[in-house]
Order: C-alpha cells, then structure tokens, then sequence
C-alpha cells in the first residue's frame, strides 16, 4: 500500500492487480488513479495486490521477456538501447521506460518474438514496489527512432506486370492479384487489397468474372491474410467502384 500511496501522490495512476497481473477493479486501467484516498481504499480491501500503473500519457515501455524467451534476451544483448529507466520483472525479463510517444502504441512480438511495448490504452505492473531491482532510475530516455520505424513500417511500392488495363484480365492475371494481396504483410494488408480489388474490378468491367465471384474471391483470400469480413467488403467495393465508375 505504501508505494502506492506514493506514486498517486506523485501524480501516477495506480490500481490494483491480482497475482496474475489482472485489474481488480471493474473498469481496470480506465479507473486508474492518483487520489490517495481512492488507493487507500483499494489496497485495504486488497493489501497483497500489485500495483498497476497505466502506459502512454507518462511514460511508453519496452517490455522485454527476456526471462522466457532466448530470442528476446539475445535482442536485448545487441540491440544497443539508450540508457533508460529499467524495471526487473518478476521472470526476470525487463521494463524499459521512455518518454511519452504517441507512436508507440500496445504491440506482441511485432519487434522480436518476447519483445511487447505499452504505449497509450496499456499498462505495466510496477515490480520496484514488489523490492525487484531499479537501473538508471533518474533517466528517462526517447524512444529510439528505429524503434519506432520498426513499430510503423512504411507500405512497400506494389510493382507488377498486372498493373495494366490495356488488355482484358486472364485468369492468370487474377491469380497474380490475388498472390499480391496473399503475401501481404502487417502493415501493408490494406493496401494490397485495394489493389487487388482494383485488379478485379477490372475483370469485371471486361467479364471476365463477375462481381459476386470477385468479391468471394478477396473475402478468401483477405481472411487469410487477418482481415476482418467488414474490412474487406468495404475496401473491395471502394476498389471496384474505382474502376467501374
């Protein structure tokens, strides 16, 4: 209790966790907070309960399970970070808090397999009150740029023989659409499925196949690749009224 009390008094959100890191409050992170009143009252009726402590508007968090994970803990040995406030986690693995930024948002493994960050809508359990240990405790780093490029790729240029409309669309051509948007990764799907939809949308306007079979066609193939049914439909249709208009 007494560490909580402590960093709602200095203006960090606080709120009680069970033991296996889950909010026991209704409304969790969202009920988070820095009346110390309110953390007296949680804490009485919890005394053994961790802290947890909102991500985003304080502070991002590189969350490293290098204690489970070999791949995240050989990330950590050559990924050259900046010196930052770090947290010991209870398997041993490593917060590592920066300054607040709006790029960082809630990610699982999308840097390396065990590699998670808390940004904005996350939160961390906070282990220094729990007697793990506190490196650089006075040091509050920004987020390193090429964390955030590999948190944010940039969509790659889509260059391919089946870009051209001068002649009526085979089934090849169409086969060819569809492998583009098959091979698709994170952060280009939707994309890739314009085009694609576009592809068709050609096909359709020469009948070569029908707009039902088309659509059909992106639902599959879409689905595969992560996309919601909603998603697809949508951003098919805007692809093959870009066409057929």
């Amino acid at each position: 209790m007494t560490e909580a009390l402590k960093l709602a008094r200095e203006g960090i959100p606080v709120f009680p966790c069970g033991p296996d890191k889950r909010p026991l409050t209704p409304n969790g992170f969202k009920g988070a907070s820095t009346d110390p009143d309110i953390a007296h009252e949680w804490w009485a009726a919890h005394p053994d309960a961790l802290i947890g402590v909102p991500t985003g508007a304080n502070f991002v968090v590189l969350d490293i399970d290098c204690g489970k994970h070999v791949a995240a803990a050989e990330w950590y040995g050559k990924a050259n970070l900046p010196l930052t406030r770090t947290h010991i986690t209870r398997s041993n693995g490593r917060h590592l808090l920066f300054l607040p930024d709006a790029r960082v948002g809630n990610s699982a493994s999308k840097i390396c397999r065990g590699v998670d960050t808390r940004g904005h809508g996350g939160y961390i359990i906070w282990w220094p009150a729990c007697g793990l240990e506190v490196l650089h405790d006075d040091v509050l780093a920004p987020v390193p740029a090429w964390i955030v490029e590999r948190l944010n790729p940039k969509p790659v240029p889509i260059v391919t023989k089946f870009a051209s409309t001068r002649s009526a669309p085979t089934s090849g051509s169409i086969r060819g659409a569809l492998q583009v948007l098959a091979r698709a990764r994170e952060g280009e799907r939707n994309h890739c499925l314009f085009w694609a939809s576009c592809r068709l949308g050609e096909a359709v306007r020469m009948r070569t196949i029908t707009e039902g079979e088309a659509l059909a066609l992106v639902l599959s193939v879409g689905r595969q690749v992560g996309l919601s049914d909603r998603e697809i439909i949508r951003t098919a249709k805007s692809g093959f009224k870009e066409v057929l208009r």
